[in-house]
């Protein structure tokens, strides 16, 4: 089989960055000065309350520009799910078929019309390859525009680590070991790294990856999502805004991306058309029987 090529990697980026479809950024109609703190449990009730509900749920037409330090690259992507079932990408570029994605509950399927190749997989190397521990379910509570955990922890999944707080008249949800690992940072600096040291190796990965969720105190919509991995020095970026109205409910006309590394900067902007909840007849994805299979490692 052959292996996994350079190209396929910004292709699956923006696949993965393409669901990241939550809810966007508005014009702030409350003054600061009477937004009031209020509980994790509380925002999240309302973010649940406030979240886009589906059955069927189509965009027709998702303009993508992308860019990094190597290449620049324009596509469409066509996005359709089926709650608790299945969501497919289709790619195009000029008109012409790139590829396609299926994702459901337990698989990712990827086919490339242009190398003529495929993938079948678990959900492991999307999350390798985007740092975060990814699912089904978290990628289906984006597009609902749910809150979500990029941990896949129990934990994580109920909140239970997480904190609210008030900030420039915006509603936050943040991780709550960020104060912890700020502390860590600043002792490290005045010279008291022994013991600091040996607690950081004790930590796993996962513990210095730091989410900050920001929600418009109007409607409980996510406007901005930042996680910053601390242990790799990465940081992602994302702002959401052109609020279109879908069964009553605030959704995004574009997307802002920044992804930042020591050795990359990663751009994507996203401008969504063509909503729809009817009913949707396929879910196809054929992968011919020529095509050669990708390894994935």
């Amino acid at each position: 089989m052959a292996k996994i090529q350079n190209n396929i990697s910004p292709v699956i980026g923006l696949l993965l960055i393409t669901f990241w479809l939550s809810s966007c950024r508005s014009t702030r109609e409350l003054p600061t000065s009477t937004v009031k703190p209020i509980s994790a449990g509380k925002l999240l009730m309302n973010v649940k309350q406030n979240a886009f509900d589906y059955e069927y749920f189509t965009i027709k037409r998702i303009s993508c520009q992308f860019s990094n330090n190597d290449k620049k690259a324009n596509f469409v992507i066509n996005l359709r799910t089926l709650k608790d079932e299945k969501i497919l990408v289709s790619i195009s570029k000029l008109k012409i078929p790139v590829g396609r994605v299926l994702l459901t509950p337990d698989s990712v399927k990827y086919v490339n019309y242009i190398d003529k190749n495929y993938f079948v997989d678990d959900y492991s190397y999307l999350s390798s390859f985007l740092n975060i521990d990814l699912d089904f379910a978290t990628v289906q509570s984006i597009i609902s525009n749910h809150a979500f955990s990029y941990r896949n922890d129990s934990k994580d999944k109920d909140f239970k680590t997480f904190k609210s707080f008030v900030e420039d008249g915006m509603y936050v949800l943040q991780s709550e070991k960020t104060k912890k690992i700020f502390k860590m940072e600043e002792k490290s600096k005045i010279g008291k790294t022994g013991k600091i040291d040996r607690r950081m190796k004790r930590l796993d990965d996962e513990a210095l990856i730091l989410q900050t969720m920001y929600f418009d105190p109007t409607n409980f919509a996510l406007t901005e999502l930042i996680i910053e991995d601390k242990t790799n020095d990465r940081k992602m970026n994302m702002n959401f805004n052109n609020f279109v109205k879908i069964q009553n409910n605030d959704y995004p006309g574009a997307i802002d991306l920044g992804f930042d590394s020591e050795q990359n900067e990663m751009k994507l902007k996203l401008k969504m058309t063509g909503f729809s909840t009817d009913i949707i007849n396929s879910f196809n994805i054929k992968i011919p029987e020529k095509y050669e299979q990708i390894k994935v490692d």
